[in-house]
């Protein structure tokens, strides 16, 4: 964080001016924040969709069989990395073209549930009780048994969270101490394919923040194209991280130019978008993530100057620095916004204030479409019950610190518009950001 004295107040860095000087989902009742879509590369996990993976999940063993990894595997880095700071990550598996691993124990045809190299880790063991004739089928994951059947005959086993069993033909089955399945393999990543297919998934479902790893600049305006039509075609308000993108400058992107090194382990600029779409989804609409503390960060890659930071700042970059004690914070969280208008001012390239102008938008949407669209008729009465939400829920946004200064019925006026269908709003609303530069005086009693 930066800091000294000051003249006037026009200070580009937060920081005091002194002149001498795990993640739970959120329990907020208005819309929930915290979820991530991420694209990643796996050696497991179902295709052509995106797999919902808890933080939670990524804790107690639930994702392995979801995405082959837990937070305690090295494979984990960019999903653990997100999902430290919110709790839900949309995954997309990019790579396509891959092979199954398989093994054939007598008249038994085992096949792993998805394609990839982690199928290679599966064991299958067969034995039998003579006392009672019955079977016991055991499937191991890395030697852990993940699943155990007892049957009198082939045709009773069932598939289960990591093999499809199938049955060559009815017959004795054959014991087996372990037997390996074989052959899985990854297949291939094509970033040209398979971010438009992620894209296209991302459209239809729920998410807050979007990833992209990619270092190509065609991808990240694509990227920025898709957002911006999301925001203003769609209505739907969310954003994406991308990684040192000069041609930025929009509030539904966020151009993160940091990486670091947290507990060990190096996440490089186009690795450290997780994390910061993770803190971005996870913070509430009435939470900065100005001066956040990046846990288990030790040090920063491409660590910037003062005056370096300053222009980053500008040119709307969020940032990774080091604080007077020591800790790495997030400079400032603001978006890649940094060309301002009259309708677009220096307020908008804020991520707070986003986020709660977003929930008012996502909010709105959903209260509108629920409740009103269709149902009510566009009448004083009917346009008066939509007023009465809107103050109630503006009342709420208040009590949670997400506006301030809301006078009600006097900063919202609803009117029909000019088709017999149409309902015209107009809400004046000044949203509440952080605390972020402290311009103090001291003066000396002599």
């Amino acid at each position: 964080m930066a800091g000294g004295t000051w003249l006037s107040q026009n200070k580009v860095r937060p920081g005091a001016y002194i002149n001498f000087k795990a993640v739970p989902k959120s329990s907020m009742t208005v819309g929930d924040r915290g979820i991530i879509a991420i694209p990643l590369e796996l050696s497991w996990g179902a295709s052509g969709k995106l797999i919902e993976v808890l933080s939670s999940d990524m804790l107690d063993g639930t994702s392995k069989k979801l995405v082959g990894f837990t937070a305690f595997d090295s494979e984990s880095k960019l999903l653990a990395g997100a999902l430290s700071y919110c709790y839900k990550a949309l995954v997309y598996r990019t790579n396509v073209g891959g092979v199954k691993a398989s093994a054939t124990i007598g008249n038994i045809i085992a096949n792993a549930k998805y394609f990839g190299t982690f199928g290679n880790n599966i064991i299958i063991s067969i034995s039998e009780d003579t006392n009672t004739n019955l079977w016991t089928v055991i499937t191991y994951v890395n030697g852990s048994s993940v699943n155990k059947q007892i049957i009198s005959t082939a045709s009773e086993l069932e598939s289960n969270d990591y093999v499809d069993f199938s049955v060559a033909q009815e017959g004795t089955l054959e014991e087996t101490v372990g037997t390996s399945l074989s052959g899985g393999t990854n297949g291939t990543s094509d970033e040209s394919t398979f971010y438009p297919e992620f894209l296209s998934l991302a459209s239809m479902a729920k998410w807050q923040t979007l990833v992209c790893f990619s270092s190509s600049s065609s991808i990240k305006s694509s990227i920025q194209t898709f957002i911006n039509g999301m925001r203003n075609d769609e209505g739907r308000y969310v954003q994406a991280v991308v990684a040192d993108y000069d041609g930025a400058d929009s509030e539904g992107i966020i151009n993160s130019i940091s990486g670091a090194v947290i507990d060990g382990v190096t996440f490089s600029k186009e690795d450290f978008v997780a994390i910061v779409a993770g803190m971005t989804a996870g913070a509430n609409f009435n939470q900065s993530n100005t001066a956040r503390k990046v846990v288990g960060a030790t040090s920063i890659i491409g660590e910037l100057t003062d005056s370096q930071i300053k222009t980053a700042l500008s040119n709307g970059k969020f940032l990774l620095s080091t604080s007077s004690d020591g800790s790495i914070k997030v400079e400032q969280d603001i978006n890649s916004l940094h060309t301002y208008s009259s309708d677009r001012n220096y307020n908008f390239s804020k991520n707070r204030v986003i986020r709660t102008l977003d929930e008012i938008g996502t909010t709105t949407k959903i209260t509108w479409e629920n409740s009103y669209m269709g149902k009510v008729d566009n009448n004083d009465t009917g346009r008066g019950l939509f007023k009465a939400d809107l103050i109630q829920y503006g009342n709420e946004l208040q009590r949670l610190a997400g506006i301030q200064e809301f006078k009600g019925s006097d900063d919202i006026s609803i009117a029909q518009g000019n088709d017999l269908d149409a309902v015209l709003v107009e809400w004046l609303v000044k949203p509440v950001d952080s605390m972020e530069k402290l311009y103090m005086t001291v003066n000396v009693n002599s």
